[in-house]
């Protein structure tokens, strides 16, 4: 993404972030939130603006998942959707460019050979991804903001059915 889309990017951001403080002053001019409750309200967003993380949920087969568990969910159907589906194969349907800096998905044994591989991939066991040959495979956990728009248009593109919350 260059400078100009993440200036595009952040100015829909404001325009969100003014509509719904818009409909917040309407709500409360009309009384259907009580003004103390919106005090607590304030404080409680002006410390997550503080916080640069983005904390987005997702709704997917009736569960609410952060953007890195959506992705893991994603690619798990994915591969049992695709059972003959090979690391090559999948690695092209997800491929680094989606994440950024990481391969989204790759061979485990690749993955142990960073340091900071327990940080970066889901590589608990429960995570982890037997594919029909064998290879086990890790997925990426580090999806912020921007990253993950790109994930979606792919999932939503291969039918994926995606609700921001």
């Amino acid at each position: 993404m260059n400078d100009k889309q993440f200036e595009e990017e952040i100015a829909l951001l404001k325009q969100r972030v003014e509509r719904l403080e818009s409909l917040l002053s309407l709500f409360v001019s009309n009384g259907f939130v009580p003004k103390n409750k919106i005090k607590e309200k304030t404080s409680k967003s002006q410390n997550q603006k503080l916080s640069s993380r983005d904390k987005t949920k997702y709704l997917y087969e009736g569960k609410i998942l952060s953007k890195n568990r959506l992705v893991l969910a994603i690619i798990k159907d994915y591969t049992t959707n695709h059972l003959q589906i090979n690391l090559k194969d999948l690695q092209s349907v997800f491929d680094k460019s989606l994440q950024g800096s990481l391969m989204v998905v790759d061979n485990l044994e690749n993955i142990k050979k960073r340091t900071d591989y327990q940080k970066r991939y889901f590589s608990n066991e429960q995570d982890l991804i037997t594919l029909k040959d064998g290879t086990i495979v890790a997925v990426c956990n580090q999806w912020g903001i921007f990253n993950i728009k790109k994930f979606l248009m792919v999932a939503n593109n291969l039918g994926y059915k995606i609700e921001e919350i």
